[in-house]
């Protein structure tokens, strides 16, 4: 089914409808293939092993070097070794993220395009494929993110000058929004295309450029469905409070579950809206699967 051709006149409103669809597309997607959920899972697991890797290391470092006998020059090290590895560990973090999120991108492209049901192993061999390139972008992406951290840091540091807290906090939103939507399509373009991240990060922007109103559509109602269900789950449990220390504690269980699930679901979904919006951004037409879902455009 063709739409009007990406980057065409067509109004602001009509733009973020269509995203808010792709949304809607995406979660028929996951409800349809709820194993996708595991790609999500694998990679939140993966990321706290590692995290925990660099925390145990940091502790163990720690409890060797401490001594008040340590010089200044050796008390150094220490911190430079503790930065060393909290950057080592972000970064592997970001690789991971990257590589299963292009494991869901790949899955979830072949359902919306081809209508098959691929297997769990589908979306691992076609990440493993391109690999290198993962791990390039892994470690670009990362150091950007480490370095937004760092800026985001300095923003809230009360001992650091008001004027310099404005600066780093306009910059941190400015450079994150930019790098956001100069990135918005490259692991589809890395995992799909067999690009590298050279021409990944060419490509990204021009397509963002075309798509922008729905790209942006797709992520806001994304964030609003996930912002309501927690909202729902802080409802349901917010009466459990005052049923004496059990109910505070069952209370408690269920909005922690409500978050989990919530993320679960609508960071898959999100994952499968960049993989649908590529597809519009590529072609033109909406993803074959919408009209099999009831989903008009």
């Amino acid at each position: 089914m063709m739409m009007s051709t990406p980057g065409s006149r067509i109004g602001f409103f009509q733009r973020i409808g269509r995203g808010w669809k792709m949304t809607k597309l995406g979660m028929a997607v996951v409800r349809a293939d709820p194993e996708l959920m595991v790609y999500t899972l694998l990679s939140a697991v993966f990321s706290m092993v590692a995290a925990v890797a660099v925390i145990s290391g940091s502790i163990g470092l720690e409890a060797v070097t401490d001594s008040e006998a340590a010089t200044a020059q050796e008390e150094d090290l220490v911190t430079a070794a503790h930065l060393g590895m909290a950057f080592v560990g972000y970064l592997v973090i970001s690789v991971i993220t990257v590589f299963w999120n292009a494991a869901i991108i790949a899955s979830a492209y072949e359902r919306l395009t081809a209508g098959t049901n691929p297997s769990f192993s589908y979306g691992i061999k076609q990440a493993t494929k391109c690999l290198p390139q993962i791990l390039v972008w892994g470690v670009i992406s990362g150091t950007v993110g480490m370095l937004l951290k760092v800026l985001e840091g300095v923003a809230r540091d009360g001992d650091s000058p008001n004027p310099l807290r404005i600066v780093a906090g306009l910059a941190t939103f400015v450079i994150g929004v930019a790098w956001w939507m100069a990135t918005f399509f490259i692991v589809p373009i890395l995992v799909l295309e067999r690009a590298g991240v050279l021409d990944g990060m060419k490509e990204s922007p021009k397509l963002f450029k075309e798509t922008w109103g729905e790209d942006v559509g797709s992520h806001m109602g994304t964030g609003i469905l996930q912002g309501i269900v927690i909202l729902l789950f802080v409802l349901i449990a917010l009466p459990l409070m005052f049923l004496g220390e059990a109910g505070g504690v069952l209370a408690v269980v269920i909005v922690l579950l409500g978050i989990g699930l919530s993320v679960l679901f609508f960071t898959t979904v999100e994952s499968v809206n960049r993989a649908s919006l590529f597809y519009y951004a590529k072609t033109g037409e909406i993803p074959p699967m919408a009209q099999k879902v009831g989903i008009e455009f």
